[in-house]
């Protein structure tokens, strides 16, 4: 580890980021009136929001930040790839590649472990062993809800408490197993591709993760596993299947070795979601 990441994660530890987190979230779930519509303008300013692809694109509908902030895109805002899997998220593709004796690439110079990324349990890891995996970072200015890369049936979610550290280019770079680090929702399906995982990642102001099964995930002291046996719900590739309150990152898991397409993506490019994956 660096000095500068030894400095970083020692001031990170140091700030009260999961209280700050708390506090943002009430914030933005608030109904404050002409304060949540000048919040909503000045962020649209800001990060030049494209308000043509909102499924709702009146900025007075929206009651609280946080409407606005996760809002909807238009039926056609996203056309759904014909590859075989699609992108899950808006944002920046940050690290795709081979699982190479248990360890993912988070930057160079940085890898981290996949058994600890998904919980723990060595017969979730030793499904994606081999395997591959992609990384998206969403920034604020992103869309920030979550689609499934491929049809599935959910089979189970492991919810796994921790840090609320922030998933910027420089602590991406400079903190050792960030991901395995910070809270997160690892979700676990299996469909014609087989068995393959989808993790939300928390972060720092990140109000909450939230899926279309369950609501808002709320924050527990231990790793908690549900499991879908009975009437699991079922998904088509680039349906909706969550969202974040904030930016942050998902990671997809796969079976088997990286296929060839994987080679070709351009890391560090901007992604769309329901956009190709591989061919």
């Amino acid at each position: 580890m660096t000095i500068a990441g030894i400095l970083l994660t020692c001031v990170q530890r140091l700030t009260p980021l999961t209280t700050l987190t708390s506090l943002s979230a009430k914030l933005t779930d608030a109904k404050l009136g002409k304060g949540t519509q000048f919040l909503i303008k000045s962020f649209i300013k800001q990060f030049k929001i494209d308000l043509s692809q909102c499924a709702d694109p009146d900025i007075s509908h929206y009651q609280t930040f946080n409407e606005f902030f996760t809002r909807k895109l238009k039926d056609d805002a996203r056309p759904l790839g014909n590859g075989t899997l699609v992108m899950p998220a808006d944002g920046t593709l940050g690290m795709a590649g081979p699982i190479t004796a248990g360890r993912l690439i988070q930057a160079k110079g940085l890898d981290y472990s996949l058994l600890s990324l998904v919980g723990g349990l060595k017969e979730d890891a030793a499904l994606f062993t081999p395997g591959w995996y992609a990384t998206v970072y969403l920034s604020p200015a992103n869309y920030h809800r979550v689609h499934i890369p491929a049809d599935g049936t959910l089979v189970k979610t492991v919810h796994i408490p921790g840090r609320l550290f922030p998933v910027g280019t420089n602590n991406i770079a400079l903190v050792p197993d960030l991901y395995t680090k910070n809270e997160r929702l690892v979700c676990f399906f299996n469909g014609p591709c087989g068995d393959f995982a989808v993790i939300l990642v928390g972060a720092a102001l990140v109000g909450s993760i939230a899926t279309v099964w369950g609501g808002t995930i709320v924050r527990r002291k231990n790793i908690e596993v549900t499991y879908f046996k009975d009437n699991p719900p079922q998904f088509k590739k680039g349906d909706e299947i969550g969202l974040f309150k904030y930016g942050s990152t998902v990671v997809t898991l796969w079976p088997g070795h990286a296929p060839a397409p994987l080679q070709e993506l351009n890391i560090g490019a901007p992604v769309q979601v329901c956009s190709n994956l591989t061919a």
